[in-house]
């Protein structure tokens, strides 16, 4: 598999096996694709263990590092959930689908987590659904001085579905974080999660989140807004490599680990606009 564009960066399959890291080629490949086969009749089947990455991004793929004031971007991934079936649906809540995102040593800058179940139920009572969660880091932080988690994220509000494929697109303006789910926005009324409005880990479920609702807009390490860390991690698919254990993540294991079917993968330096996403859309099927 490959990023075909300006840049054509490789993208090479690892796998775990009681914490330690190989590369042996078994990402297996399926005779399963989106709806018009718009990259070929098979896709990559990426299991618990497994990712996806470009090695030693932050030096050899520099233009997937988009960060910075004036930052924008897209991503798109054509793909289908699979999930674990000997566990319930919220066993994999927040799958890291794609991006740059490494919790365990500080290092946040673009992300779209699949499914999301922990976020966007009004009540217990209610049933979980898969959203999808993409997110931009303006501190790279894992956590804020009063907020344990980035908040900067648009919650989607379809249900992402295991039964089918999906197109999944996050962009940001440098104004507003969007999620688009089969080349439409998929909006989400905001809903304040409290009513103390001097919390300031106080988050807002939204679909799209403009830069003033965020909680935490400090300028800080690698990300849209922020400055280059000395951590670094690699663009990946599957799940978060883990070389610290803050957040109580094995040591050198994986974290937010996304199971599923994925036939294609896109990346740009620019927010795409809404016609262009449901162009895409029209053409590969959806």
């Amino acid at each position: 598999m490959s990023k075909i564009g300006t840049g054509r960066y490789a993208l090479e399959e690892s796998s775990i096996n009681k914490g330690t890291w190989t590369s042996n080629g078994t990402v297996e490949r399926v005779q399963d694709s989106p709806p018009s086969k718009p990259f070929g009749p098979l896709s990559a089947s990426i299991k618990p263990n497994q990712i996806i990455e470009v090695r030693n991004t932050f030096d050899a793929a520099p233009l997937l590092n988009i960060h910075g004031d004036n930052a924008t971007l897209s991503m798109l991934a054509w793909m289908k959930p699979i999930g674990d079936p000997d566990q319930p649906p919220s066993h994999f809540d927040f799958g890291h689908l794609a991006g740059i995102w490494a919790e365990p040593i500080f290092v946040r800058t673009y992300v779209m987590f699949c499914p999301s179940a922990s976020r966007g139920r009004m009540s217990a009572q209610e049933p979980r659904h898969s959203y999808l969660d993409t997110e931009i880091s303006r501190t790279g932080e894992t956590m804020q001085p009063a907020c344990r988690w980035s908040t900067s994220y648009a919650l989607g509000s379809s249900d992402i579905t295991a039964t089918s494929w999906h197109l999944l697109a996050m962009t940001f303006d440098s104004v507003a974080i969007r999620a688009y789910v089969n080349g439409s926005l998929d909006y989400r009324p905001p809903h304040r999660l409290s009513s103390n409005m001097s919390d300031p880990c106080n988050e807002t479920w939204q679909n799209p989140a403009p830069i003033q609702t965020w909680t935490n807009q400090t300028k800080g390490h690698w990300g849209p807004g922020g400055l280059p860390s000395g951590n670094k991690t690699n663009f990946i698919v599957g799940g978060q490599t883990a070389s610290r254990d803050p957040d109580g993540l094995p040591l050198g294991g994986l974290g937010h680990p996304w199971t599923g079917l994925l036939a294609g993968l896109a990346v740009y330096d620019r927010a795409l606009t809404d016609v262009e996403l449901a162009a895409i859309a029209k053409n590969t099927g959806f």
